[in-house]
Formats: C-alpha cells, sequence, structure tokens
C-alpha cells in the first residue's frame, strides 16, 4: 500500500509533499525502513519503465519504502538535493517509528529499527552521501547505488552521438553543466562523495569571470556552472582518512551496481575501491563483516535498473538489514 495523504492529521502536517511511502504486507515493528532515492533524469535513454519501483522493493525486501523526491534541476542546483535528503531523513528518523494506524503505541518505538537507502544515477550520489554521513550504529546499515555519480569534479567527454547509449550520455552531461552553480559546490564532499576518501583530482578552477563569464549573475536566473576543461589544472591524489576514529561512524555494507558501458564508469570503481580500502585499514579485524564489505555487481551495457535488479537490490537490502 502507498500511503500519501492517509496518516493521521498530525503525520499529514508534518509529511513532506515529495515524500511517498509504501508499506509492505503485514509490517511489524522490527520491518526495516529503506530510504528510496529516484534517478532524477528527464529521460534515462529508454521508455519510462512500467513497473513500480516503490511496490517492487518493498515487497521483495520486505520493508517500508520511503522515497523522496528531492529536487534538482538547474533552477533548483546544488546544494538543494543534499538539503532535501537530510531533510526528508529527519523526518522519517522522527515519525516513521510508529504504526501507521496508531503511531503512539509504545512497541513501534525507534529502538532496533534497521534503514537502508538506495538509489541510481543522481540518486545514487546522494545515496552515497546519506550512506556515509548516517552511518551511526542507528542510522544507515546498507546501501544499494546503481551507477552512482560520486564525482562532479573531473570533466566528461561528449559521446558520440551514433552511440545506442548517447541519449542517456547527453542527459548525464546536461545534468553535470547544469547542476551547479558555484564551481567549489562540486568539492564538497557531500555533493562528490569521492572526495570523503581522496582529495580532487584537479584544482578548484578560477572565479568564472576570468574566462569570460560574468562574475556577478542574475540572481533570479543563475547561469550554469559552465566547466572550461582547459581551466582545470591536475593535481596529486591523496588518500582522506574517513570516517573519522572520533566520529562514531561505522561504513554500511554496500552494493553498487555499475554498466560497462557507464559514462562514469571509471570513478564508479574507484569509488568501491576506496570505500574497503577504508574498511581494511581503519577498522579493527572483531568489527569487520565476513568477506568484503562493498560488493560491486558490473553488468553489460549501462547497466540501468530494471524490475529484475530491483527486485534483487531489495532482496539484498533485505537480507543485509536483518542480519543474513
Amino acid at each position: 500500500m502507498i500511503r500519501q495523504g492517509n496518516l493521521d492529521d498530525e503525520l499529514i502536517s508534518l509529511q513532506p509533499s515529495n515524500a511517498k511511502i509504501c508499506d509492505p504486507p503485514r509490517p511489524s515493528p522490527d520491518t526495516p525502513i529503506i530510504i528510496y532515492l529516484p534517478y532524477n533524469l528527464p529521460n534515462r535513454g529508454h521508455k519510462q519503465p512500467s513497473y513500480n519501483a516503490l511496490k517492487t522493493l518493498a515487497l521483495s525486501a520486505h520493508a517500508t519504502l520511503v522515497e523522496i523526491g528531492y529536487r534538482l534541476s538547474a533552477k533548483d542546483p546544488y546544494p538543494k538535493p543534499i538539503h532535501d535528503v537530510l531533510a526528508g531523513y529527519d523526518w522519517i528518523r522522527k515519525h516513521l517509528s510508529s504504526n501507521p494506524q496508531n503511531h503512539n503505541d509504545p512497541q513501534w518505538a525507534l529502538t532496533g529499527k534497521k534503514f537502508g537507502v538506495c538509489g541510481e544515477l543522481a540518486g545514487g550520489s546522494v545515496a552515497a552521501m546519506l550512506a556515509l554521513t548516517e552511518c551511526t550504529p542507528t542510522g544507515i546499515t546498507a546501501a544499494a547505488l546503481g551507477n552512482p555519480i560520486v564525482d562532479w569534479t573531473s570533466p566528461l567527454e561528449n559521446p558520440i552521438s551514433t552511440n545506442p547509449n548517447s541519449l542517456l550520455n547527453r542527459n548525464l552531461i546536461s545534468l553535470h553543466t547544469s547542476s551547479f552553480t558555484k564551481p567549489e559546490h562540486r568539492y564538497d564532499p557531500f555533493a562528490s562523495p569521492l572526495l570523503f576518501f581522496r582529495t580532487p583530482a584537479f584544482e578548484l578552477p578560477p572565479p568564472p569571470s576570468l574566462y569570460g563569464i560574468p562574475s556577478s549573475p542574475d540572481p533570479s536566473n543563475p547561469p550554469a556552472d559552465t566547466e572550461d576543461p582547459s581551466q582545470l589544472i591536475p593535481r596529486r591524489r591523496a588518500h582522506r582518512k574517513y570516517p573519522p576514529s572520533d566520529s562514531g561512524l561505522r561504513l554500511p555494507s554496500t552494493r553498487i551496481l555499475v554498466g560497462h558501458d557507464f559514462l562514469m564508469k571509471e570513478q564508479v570503481m574507484e569509488f568501491a575501491e576506496l570505500v574497503q580500502r577504508s574498511v581494511n585499514l581503519h577498522e579493527e579485524k572483531s568489527e569487520r563483516t565476513v568477506g568484503e564489505r562493498v560488493e560491486i555487481v558490473e553488468t553489460e551495457g549501462m547497466g540501468l535498473w530494471g524490475e529484475k535488479e530491483v527486485m534483487e537490490v531489495g532482496g539484498w537490502m533485505g537480507e543485509r538489514l536483518r542480519g543474513r
């Protein structure tokens, strides 16, 4: 059941207008909560899916799914997606620990509730951010990411127009150039989660006015952060320690799906390697799970999520959130 307005009056007044909630059959006090962050592209390069991702995830994970419809466009650039997702997560923590029919019932207390997050493309980017910054003992413990954009600081090359995946690639490049109005916002690890684990590969570019873009734009119509690759100065990469020793954070179990032909595959593979490296270096052996904390699955083509992949994501998350 998807509920979007059938909550009691108190929750209706507090529920974000851009949130959808889907319960599995017969939810219980220990039913996990999974946050779903959609890909947020006008067209991924093929026809829109005929299945309902929220219901599919809820059934395959047997979990309560919450979709946060964060903003991301030329009119709503970064850091708005970050603010929307963090605000949605705070709302979920505060209000969705309760029975939708009797949210004051003490048996529905937050204690023991498990949380996960999943997302694809731009949704994978903010899902990675949330997973890495909210992985407290009572926070996010599992994350599933599909072709996540984890480094907005590296320039992208235009795809060949005859490439069958060129529509998706053009959409990604458009998103890459229109989602930021200030270059420094790209270098925030909350926007580019890869930068939690290493320094940027390029220096912060000079002010736009130095290469022909007005430095004082009309605030009512801010221009996109138009990259000039010739202005990007390469720099030596250095590892960063994350999470900090005294932060109380523990990196979650993570499953990453990436397509062989995905335009940003290289950064995704590096991200997976650095997350696992952090686990190996900074956690005591007794705290590590058996095997690798990070699982990466490379698929043919672009590797976009279809119904089969979404069911697999749900099944994996359900197992991880129940400790199996």
